[in-house]
């Protein structure tokens, strides 16, 4: 399938899976992080003015998993076009690349630096923690693009190559995952909301790279039907 295709079809699976995943995050997360505002304020020795409002922070939301499945899904057609011998064009290949992608540069990179609610974490850490986490997805993203890069090469070689080839990327994750630094703020506030905020960051993240990965599925049968 021509790459303009190909984009075309991961673009509109991006600004689905964006959709959906904004809705799951208005009804599920949203009141969560309300309360846990809510819990820093009462918890303050002086309520100051946030520097941006709640209902502007609501607004950035929908704004932001926009941006991030327009931009995921660009990637994700490319790597798609750039695998074309080994994918031919199946659907449920479409839907495997995704979720190796998202695994890679979401849920990998949670579970090592899970995601926290408002008043968890000490402000003079943000950027080395944001620095962490970067870190987490550029490594996993490399690795993750050098074993389909491995894969392509030998994509003829057979299952035993295959499996030796995930086999070394499984063992470059825990490498990853041990050497990476801890998060180095300890979680003062109420465990079950951190939990439970995790949990839903998480989710999402799943939920996101379903969508992404079905509705490209779908939509490049499609065209291609068409062709």
């Amino acid at each position: 399938m021509p790459l303009k295709k190909l984009l075309g079809a991961a673009l509109l699976a991006g600004l689905f899976a964006s959709g959906v995943t904004v809705a799951f995050h208005w009804f599920f997360t949203e009141p969560v992080i309300d309360r846990a505002v809510e819990i820093e304020a009462r918890s303050a020795d002086h309520v100051e003015e946030p520097v941006v409002s709640r209902p502007m922070q609501k607004f950035g939301l929908v704004v932001g998993f926009v941006l991030y499945g327009l931009a995921w899904g660009a990637l994700l057609g490319s790597l798609a076009y750039a695998l074309a011998p080994q994918l031919a064009g199946k659907g449920k290949e479409y839907f495997l690349l995704a979720v190796v992608l998202g695994w890679s540069v979401a849920l990998f990179p949670l579970l090592k630096y899970p995601a926290n609610p408002p008043g968890v974490g000490e402000a003079a850490t943000i950027g080395y923690r944001q620095e962490l986490f970067l870190a987490a997805i550029a490594l996993s993203l490399v690795g993750m693009l050098a074993a389909l890069a491995a894969r392509q090469r030998l994509w003829r070689a057979g299952r035993r190559t295959a499996a030796l080839i995930g086999a070394a990327y499984a063992a470059y994750l825990v490498v990853i995952y041990a050497a990476l630094p801890q998060n180095p703020d300890p979680v003062k506030a109420d465990g079950e909301m951190v939990f439970h905020f995790r949990l839903l960051s998480f989710a999402g993240q799943v939920l996101f790279w379903t969508a992404l990965g079905g509705a490209f599925s779908a939509l490049a049968r499609l065209k291609s039907a068409r062709m």
